[in-house]
């Protein structure tokens, strides 16, 4: 096994081991439909990055590159929505998240992560134009299809916090 297949798969691994370790969102009021929503997804995303390794092993040339990059993209998303987390779980427990300035923040964050998942789609979209593989594809649009959902849950998460601040910007 190569140094860059290894980097991924410690990458992914210590990605699953600190979503483990990650908090649980029954507390979370209704107000936070988003949270919901981001725990189902990051359960998608992992599920399909631990189909990636194997798929990994047995592709070659660009349908190997589109494969590892794709493994990075789903271990980015996964990244940033613990970060998200871990940002909204120390606003609850100070007991801000409904404060402007904590909202801006959440924002933000959220902002970055809608503005990444443009970039995302649009290499997802040329890799489709590149694969012939049928698995190869099928993980393409698994993927794709997961950072549509990113942007789309981020857009209500932007939303509903700002209701929460009393904003309706």
């Amino acid at each position: 096994m190569d140094t860059r297949r290894r980097r991924i798969i410690i990458t992914f691994l210590l990605s699953v081991i600190l979503l483990s370790f990650s908090w649980n969102p029954i507390s979370l009021c209704e107000e936070f439909n988003h949270i919901e929503k981001l725990f189902d997804l990051r359960t998608s995303i992992g599920e399909q990055g631990k189909l990636l390794p194997e798929k990994i092993k047995t592709r070659t040339g660009n349908d190997l590159s589109t494969l590892e990059r794709i493994f990075e993209l789903n271990t980015s998303a996964l990244t940033t929505i613990e970060a998200y987390f871990q940002i909204l779980k120390i606003a609850m427990s100070t007991e801000t998240e409904s404060n402007s300035e904590t909202v801006s923040i959440l924002n933000e964050w959220l902002a970055f992560i809608n503005n990444q998942c443009g970039y995302d789609i649009e290499y997802l979209e040329e890799a489709l134009k590149e694969s012939m593989d049928n698995e190869v594809i099928e993980q393409i649009n698994t993927a794709k299809e997961n950072i549509k959902r990113l942007s789309q849950i981020v857009s209500e998460g932007i939303n509903e916090n700002n209701m929460m601040a009393g904003n309706t910007d």
